[in-house]
């Protein structure tokens, strides 16, 4: 489980995430508790995020596309679905998915099991990267076909490194 603090017009909001498969999630906000699916996501290579500060974007906000999830209430708990904000559609240069697949951490690459040609799902394993003695089993962001892989095993890596890049849909 994974919680986040936002703080928001001066109101702080905890928010508990509960991976429940690659693409479902069991996510709480205050004592309402939601059974999340995950319907897209994309790296956004002129997002810059560090601890303490605002995120920036460069470009126009046409350029942006945040992910999209889709809310259904958790009978259990009593909840219903909250209102989400619509998505924003994906520019046409980015494809609606990730390009690429890049190291999360600086390490080294272990295994890999994917080769260029295959087609993979959505968190499917496709390397493990050893960082500080820990295994660490990379999934691929989303489902598609392997264009390149771009490291080999042995091979080290610094943060944001390309481990493989995708076909364009």
């Amino acid at each position: 489980m994974r919680r986040y603090r936002l703080g928001m017009d001066g109101r702080e909001f905890v928010i508990d995430v509960q991976e429940l498969g690659s693409d479902r999630f069991e996510v709480t906000v205050g004592d309402q508790t939601y059974q999340v699916a995950l319907s897209g996501d994309e790296d956004m290579p002129d997002a810059v995020i560090t601890p303490g500060m605002q995120a920036t974007l460069a470009g126009s906000a046409a350029a942006r596309s945040p992910m999209a999830a889709v809310a259904a209430p958790n009978p259990a708990r009593g909840g219903e679905a909250a209102a989400l904000p619509p998505a924003r559609s994906a520019s046409k240069e980015s494809g609606g998915g990730v390009a690429s697949l890049n190291a999360p951490m600086p390490g080294v690459i272990l295994e890999l099991h994917v080769q260029a040609g295959d087609v993979v799902t959505r968190g499917q394993q496709v390397a493990v990267l050893d960082a500080m003695k820990m295994h660490n089993f990379i999934g691929a962001p989303r489902a598609g076909t392997i264009a390149e892989v771009c490291v080999a095993a042995g091979q080290a890596v610094g943060h944001g490194d390309a481990i493989l890049r995708f076909a364009p849909d």
